[in-house]
């Protein structure tokens, strides 16, 4: 789960919640998404996401209810787990996202998420970084 922790600029993202899921899809509180044809959907691991997920929402058939958002700056710090071990030899590389949206990989090729901090645990561990494109 993507968790905002600080930004550079000091300031607070406000939620935005006009945004429809795209139909028959449900999110998850902090998971990375990205806008395609107007709906909301889950990034993949190669894509820059545009917003966070700001509570979880099952799917509808047909979306109806808006999701609150967070939309993601370059300034955002997040802190999120990973699904393998990232070395602190990965300070300054991007990783991707695992397929759920939700945590980063140790895989730097084609990464969308810039570690800043990790703490180095193996599978879950923490990391801190930014979604530069």
């Amino acid at each position: 789960m993507f968790q905002r922790i600080s930004s550079l600029g000091g300031d607070v993202q406000p939620f935005e919640s006009g945004y429809l899921l795209t139909d028959g899809e449900g999110s998850t509180r902090g998971e990375a998404l990205v806008q395609t044809n107007g709906r909301l959907t889950k990034c993949g691991a190669t894509a820059t996401p545009e917003f966070i997920a700001e509570r979880t929402q099952v799917l509808e058939a047909t979306s109806t209810k808006p999701l609150p958002v967070t939309r993601i700056t370059e300034e955002d710090e997040y802190s999120v787990n990973a699904t393998a071990t990232v070395a602190s030899t990965l300070v300054g590389a991007k990783v991707t996202l695992d397929a759920t949206g939700l945590l980063v990989t140790a895989t730097t090729a084609s990464g969308v998420f810039e570690i800043s901090y990790t703490d180095g645990v193996t599978s879950g561990g923490v990391t801190r970084g930014y979604f530069r494109r």
